[in-house]
């Protein structure tokens, strides 16, 4: 991870801290309220918050997908194809899994028993 990303976070958010500090996954600040690649951007100068999103551009499997992203201007276009590919994926009701009105949990009945 970049050093001076390393160097904010731990004054955002110290080792024992007693509130919930958040920050944003897109560090431009410029442009934490845009839709746009600054995201994959961020990733390719190292300064990817969560491990795991790094690894997409660090992973010789995933990085050409970032770089493009990254270097592209048309983020939007691709972003928009996907999303078309993402509805079209059926999900099968019942024991196969569901669709979840909130990510964090799974759907429940009006008793709390899961909704399969």
């Amino acid at each position: 991870m970049d050093p001076s990303l390393v160097s904010s976070l731990r004054l955002i958010c110290p080792q024992n801290a007693t509130k919930d500090n958040t920050v944003s996954l897109d560090q431009n600040q410029l442009r934490t309220n845009l839709f746009d690649n600054s995201y994959y951007v961020q990733l390719m100068r190292n300064r990817g918050i969560l491990q795991i999103d790094q690894e997409l551009a660090l992973d010789p499997r995933t990085r050409v997908t970032v770089m493009s992203l990254a270097n592209g201007s048309n983020f939007t276009t691709l972003f928009g194809q996907a999303m078309v590919k993402m509805g079209a994926v059926e999900v099968l009701t019942g024991t196969q899994g569901q669709i979840r009105k909130s990510c964090r949990a799974i759907n429940t009945d009006q008793n709390g028993e899961s909704k399969n």
